[in-house]
C-alpha cells in the first residue's frame, strides 16, 4: 500500500483539487472538511501525513493538532503540514513550532510546492493506487490523474480559480447534454479551447457576426475538402486579410470559452499534464479577468443570486491571500468606486438589491479570492489593491509596442534577482521582523505578479513567472524561522552559491545573445547572427529554439553547401526534439525544406507549426503561398493541354 495523506480544508472544492493532484502523483488520499471529522480520521486510520488548514468548522487546525499530539502511541508523532489562508503572524509561527508542525504554508499552494512538501516527508510515491477519496469515485491507472465533478456543485469559474492557485497544467474536459468542450491550462492560465459545436466553427462564427455571407462560407467549406484551413481560404479569396483572420480566431476562441459560463449544469474532468491538439488559442489574460468577463456576460443571474442569498450575514472583506489579492482584474470606474466605498464590516444582505451588474461584480471578486467572506476580524476593503481599468488584451501573435521594453525590464530584474540573496530580493536585512518581510513582499508582489502582464507576449509572461517565483521563494523562505535559519547558513557556503549564480548568469547571457542574434538575423547580418546564436547554444545547449535558429542561419550563410545543409538540418531536428511544443522550429524546418526544393516536406512543417500555434502568421503565409503556386501550376498545365 502507498503512503496515505489526509487533506483537511473547509473549502470542499479546493480540498478535492489538492487531493486529486496528490493522487496523480501516486499517493493514497483521504479528505475531511471539519476539525472533528479530521481528528476522528487521524485517530482511527493514522495517515502518514496530514495537510491541515488552520480555519476549520467545529474545531480549528491548532486545536486538532494539539489533540493529535496528546493521542497515545505512534499516531501522536504524525507529521502535520499546516495551511493558512491569511498572513502568518508571529503567534502562528510560535504555536506551529511548539506543536512540531513540519511546515506552515500560505495558501494557495502551487502544485509543485505541494508535491515537494509531501515528497519531502514521505518520499516519492509509488504508482497510483485505488482511491479512497471522500465523495470522489475510486479509479485506477490513468483515471487517477483526473479531477472530476459536476458543474452544479463545483462551478466553472471556481474550477478555473482553484487550478490557477495550484499553477496547474493540463486539460479540462467539460460536457453538458450533447455539448463537449476542452480547455488547455498552462501554469494555471487558460491558453486554448476546443468545441464540438458546429455553430462555433470559424465559418459559422464569421457568418453569425456578419463578417462574411452564407454564400462565402459555403464556398470556403467546399474548398476545405482539399485540406486547406478555412482561414487560409478566406484570405486567398480576398474576403479577409490575415490580420482580420487572426482577430476573428481570437474572438472565436473567446466565444467558445465564455459560453461555458452559461451552462446551468454539466460534468468536468481535469487531467493533469495533458495537452490539447487542434485548439483555438486564447488571448493572454489573467484567470481573474477571464472569470470576471464570463460572469459579467454569460453566467445565469439566478446562480449568482442563489450564492449571495445563501450567505446574507457573511461579511465582505479584502482577500487575505497575496497571490489572489494582487491578480489583474479590470474593473471600470463605477464598479471600482462601489467596491472601495464598502464599509469594512459590511454584510452581503446590504447588496442583495444592488443592480445586476454590481451583483455580478461582487460574485466574480469573491470567486477569484480578491474579496472574501468572513464573520469577524475583517480587513478594510478600501486598502484592497486592484489593477486599473485596462484595455482588451492584444492577440498573442501581435505584441504591444511596449512588449520589448517589458521583456528587457523583466530580464534585467531576473538578472538582478539571480545575483541577489533572498533578503536583497525583498529589500530587507537579516534582522528584519516578520512584519517587515510581509510588507516588503506585498509591495513587490504588486509590481511583479504575472497577471499584471497577462496581455503581453508569451516570452514576457515566461519572464514574469520567473521573476515572481523569485519573490515567492524569498517570502516563503524568510517568513519561516526554521527555513530562514537554514538559508542564512547556506549563504555562508560561498562555493555552492557561486555555482548556482554562474548557472543563472549563463542562461541569462545565452538569452541576451539569442535576442541579439534575432536582431542581426532581421537585418540580414547572417554571419553576425550565426556567431551570436552559436554563443547562446554554447551556454544553453538544451534550448531547442537556439538549435533551430542556429541551423537556419547556418543555411543562410552557406546556401549552396550540401555539407552545411546537412549540419543545418541536424541542428533544426535537435530543435524540434527539444522544443516540440513551440512553433518556431517547425517554421524554420519548413523554410529550410522549401529552400532546398522539398515542398511537400515544407508544407508538413508549416502545417505542424500552425497546429502548435494557430496564430503563427508566418506559417499561415507560407502555406498560402504554396497553395497559390500549386493552383497557378494547375492553370498552366490546363492551358498546355488545351493547345
Amino acid at each position: 500500500m502507498g503512503s496515505t495523506v489526509l487533506c483537511v480544508d473547509a473549502n470542499r472544492d479546493l480540498c478535492q483539487v489538492m487531493a486529486k493532484a496528490l493522487m496523480a502523483e501516486g499517493y493514497e488520499v483521504h479528505v475531511e472538511f471539519d476539525g472533528e471529522a479530521a481528528l476522528e480520521r487521524i485517530r482511527e486510520e493514522a495517515p502518514d501525513l496530514v495537510l491541515l488548514d488552520l480555519i476549520l468548522p467545529r474545531r480549528d487546525g491548532f486545536s486538532v493538532l494539539e489533540a493529535v499530539r496528546e493521542l497515545p502511541g505512534p499516531v501522536a508523532k504524525t507529521p502535520v503540514v499546516l495551511l493558512s489562508g491569511c498572513s502568518l503572524t508571529p503567534d502562528y509561527t510560535r504555536r506551529a513550532k511548539l506543536l512540531n508542525a513540519v511546515e506552515l504554508i500560505t495558501k494557495p499552494v502551487p502544485l509543485t510546492r505541494l508535491v515537494e512538501v509531501v515528497a519531502g516527508q514521505l518520499g516519492e510515491a509509488k504508482p497510483p493506487v485505488p482511491s479512497r477519496l471522500g465523495a470522489l469515485p475510486a479509479r485506477r491507472g490513468a483515471e487517477d490523474k483526473l479531477l472530476s465533478g459536476h458543474l452544479e456543485r463545483f462551478s466553472f469559474p471556481a474550477l478555473i480559480h482553484h487550478l490557477h492557485g495550484l499553477r496547474a497544467s493540463g486539460v479540462v474536459a467539460l460536457s453538458t447534454s450533447r455539448k463537449r468542450k476542452w480547455v488547455q491550462l498552462r501554469d494555471g492560465y487558460p491558453t486554448a479551447v476546443r468545441s464540438n459545436l458546429v455553430n462555433e466553427c470559424l465559418g459559422n462564427f464569421l457568418t453569425r457576426s456578419g463578417r462574411i455571407t452564407s454564400k462565402m462560407m459555403e464556398e470556403s467549406v467546399r474548398r476545405m475538402k482539399t485540406g486547406q484551413l478555412q482561414g487560409e481560404i478566406l484570405v486567398a479569396m480576398d474576403i479577409m486579410t490575415e490580420e482580420e483572420i487572426s482577430d476573428a480566431l481570437l474572438a472565436q476562441a473567446e466565444e467558445k470559452f465564455y459560453e461555458i459560463f452559461a451552462w446551468p449544469k454539466g460534468q468536468f474532468k481535469f487531467e493533469f499534464n495533458a495537452s490539447l491538439q487542434k485548439a483555438s488559442g486564447l488571448a493572454q489574460r489573467s484567470p481573474a479577468n477571464l472569470i470576471l468577463q464570463g460572469v459579467m456576460t454569460r453566467m445565469p443571474l439566478d446562480r449568482i443570486d442563489a450564492f449571495l442569498q445563501l450567505r446574507p450575514d457573511a461579511v465582505i472583506v479584502r482577500g487575505k491571500e497575496p497571490f489572489y489579492r494582487f491578480q489583474e482584474v479590470a474593473l471600470d470606474k463605477r464598479h471600482r468606486d462601489w467596491i472601495e466605498c464598502m464599509e469594512s464590516q459590511e454584510p452581503i444582505r446590504r447588496h442583495l438589491d444592488a443592480d445586476t451588474e454590481l451583483r455580478r461584480v461582487l460574485f466574480a471578486l469573491i470567486t477569484t479570492g480578491i474579496l472574501e467572506l468572513a464573520g469577524s476580524d475583517t480587513v478594510p476593503i478600501r486598502s484592497m489593491a486592484m489593477a486599473p481599468n485596462m484595455p482588451r488584451s492584444s492577440p498573442a501573435h501581435r505584441p504591444e509596442p511596449q512588449d520589448e521594453q517589458r521583456r528587457a525590464e523583466l530580464a534585467k530584474l531576473a538578472d538582478r534577482f539571480g545575483h541577489q540573496s533572498l533578503f536583497e530580493i525583498l529589500g530587507v536585512d537579516e534582522k528584519a521582523t516578520d512584519l517587515d518581510i510581509e510588507v516588503a513582499y506585498e509591495r513587490l508582489a504588486e509590481r511583479t505578479h504575472p497577471d499584471r502582464l497577462s496581455g503581453s507576449s508569451e516570452a514576457v509572461r515566461r519572464l514574469a513567472v520567473t521573476v515572481f517565483r523569485h519573490v515567492e521563494q524569498a517570502f516563503e523562505t524568510l517568513r519561516d524561522p526554521k527555513r530562514r535559519q537554514l538559508y542564512v547558513l547556506d549563504l555562508r557556503r560561498v562555493d555552492r552559491e557561486a555555482a548556482a549564480l554562474e548557472e543563472q548568469n549563463r542562461a541569462l547571457e545565452a538569452e541576451k545573445d539569442f535576442q541579439r542574434g534575432e536582431a542581426a538575423l532581421e537585418q540580414r547580418a547572417y554571419e553576425d547572427a550565426l556567431v551570436l546564436f552559436g554563443r547562446a547554444l554554447e551556454r544553453s545547449p538544451d534550448e531547442g529554439e537556439y538549435h533551430a535558429h542556429y541551423g537556419w542561419t547556418l543555411h543562410l550563410c552557406h546556401p549552396d553547401n550540401a555539407q552545411m545543409a546537412e549540419e543545418a538540418i541536424e541542428h533544426i531536428r535537435m530543435g524540434l526534439k527539444l522544443a516540440s511544443d513551440r512553433e518556431k522550429p517547425y517554421l524554420l524546418m519548413g523554410r529550410l525544406c522549401k529552400a532546398t526544393g522539398r515542398i511537400e516536406a515544407a508544407e508538413k512543417m508549416f502545417t505542424r507549426a500552425v497546429q502548435v500555434q494557430p496564430e503563427c502568421v508566418e506559417a499561415l503565409r507560407e502555406l498560402r503561398l504554396i497553395n497559390m503556386r500549386r493552383e497557378k501550376q494547375k492553370g498552366i498545365v490546363a492551358r498546355l493541354l488545351r493547345r
